[in-house]
């Protein structure tokens, strides 16, 4: 009989052969446990999707999850089931993913402009997560701040006033620091300068509500009014869809005083600081950031902006044209990102005031 002493190197292959004999055993062993806890979850295989997957696509799954997240922020009709809802947002997953395969197919995905839109979005996806997770560390008001806000803001609740005005509306023209503007005291003044330069445009009762305006705005505007009633007041907005700013030239014909009280303002003015403050730890990274600009940016030669005007700047009559002016501003995408956080809307006045 042969020893295995006698067989060099055989016992030594022999054990390391038990020993991974074993440790396969334990892999497959884990795998199948892994593979029973994904069969569980109704991820992988072949059969009917089950679990928190609730359909495939070429294989690919789609999870609860996915289809959750679909469905975050939309209003689901009264008329519709939660499950009806949750159908109609699969089947858009579904869509959009083969149509997604559909360019993929035809390597769109691979053009550079498509490469540039994607990094963008990429960039804005995760401007908005940066804002979202700011916007959550902010501490909301206490109901003695919010008593505090009411109480310094009269204009915005025991004095919440009307404005019902006479108000003259037309788009931003390149020309409009040249038409003399500033210098009309009459609303008929203003009709006969945009008629003189072919402007057009519309004269329309309209009404605007303290509460529900920018505060700085209205105490300028209270400002003026108590000093001269009969004063013109202009202010601009961009409207979604419009080809242009939207200049508004105002004059006031009537006020009326409907004070806002009870728990309905104490639950606004909380809102609304929380919103502000909330403004202004975005705005604090903002600025954290752009500090930081000349250490970490190089420009090409003519392309560096301008450094942005002073917020604090007071808003003359002059300068309220150039709040219409025309082209892009600077942004961060912050702004952007915390749409949800807008300024509360002004709850309704009743009744309201006849125009």
């Amino acid at each position: 009989m042969t020893k295995r002493s006698e067989m060099p190197g055989v016992l030594g292959q022999t054990g390391r052969n038990e020993g991974g004999r074993t440790r396969t055993v334990l892999l497959v062993a884990t795998a199948m446990l892994a593979l029973a806890g994904c069969s569980k979850l109704g991820i992988g295989g072949g059969g009917e999707p089950k679990g928190q997957v609730v359909a495939t696509l070429d294989g690919q799954e789609i999870t609860v999850l996915e289809v959750n997240a679909e469905l975050a922020g939309t209003p689901i009709p009264p008329t519709m089931s939660r499950r009806d809802a949750e159908k109609v947002a699969l089947e858009n997953i579904i869509t959009r993913r083969m149509l997604a395969k559909a360019a993929e197919e035809r390597e769109l995905n691979k053009k550079p402009e498509f490469l540039l839109q994607e990094r963008r979005a990429e960039e804005q996806l995760r401007v908005q997560a940066l804002a979202r997770d700011i916007a959550a560390k902010v501490v909301a008001p206490t109901r003695d701040e919010a008593d505090k806000f009411i109480a310094e803001n009269p204009y915005l609740f025991a004095n919440r006033t009307f404005f019902i005005l006479d108000q003259i509306q037309f788009l931003r023209p390149a020309n409009i620091e040249k038409l003399g503007l500033e210098a009309a005291t009459t609303m008929a003044q203003v009709e006969q300068i945009l008629t003189a330069n072919n402007i057009p445009f519309r004269r329309q009762p309209a009404s605007l509500d303290s509460l529900g305006a920018n505060p700085e705005f209205v105490k300028e505007v209270t400002g003026v009014l108590a000093k001269k009633p009969d004063e013109l007041f202009m202010f601009a907005t961009r409207p979604q869809g419009a080809p242009a700013p939207v200049v508004l030239v105002n004059q006031v014909k009537e006020t009326k005083v409907q004070p806002f009280t009870g728990d309905k303002a104490r639950e606004f003015a909380q809102n609304y600081l929380k919103n502000e403050r909330i403004q202004n730890a975005l705005k604090s990274e903002v600025d954290r950031q752009r500090k930081s600009q000349d250490q970490r940016v190089v420009f090409q030669e003519g392309w560096k902006p301008a450094a942005p005007k002073d917020p604090k700047a007071p808003v003359t009559k002059a300068s309220a044209l150039e709040l219409a002016g025309e082209g892009p501003k600077a942004g961060t995408g912050l702004e952007a990102a915390t749409a949800e956080h807008a300024p509360p809307a002004a709850p309704a006045a009743e009744p309201a005031p006849a125009q």
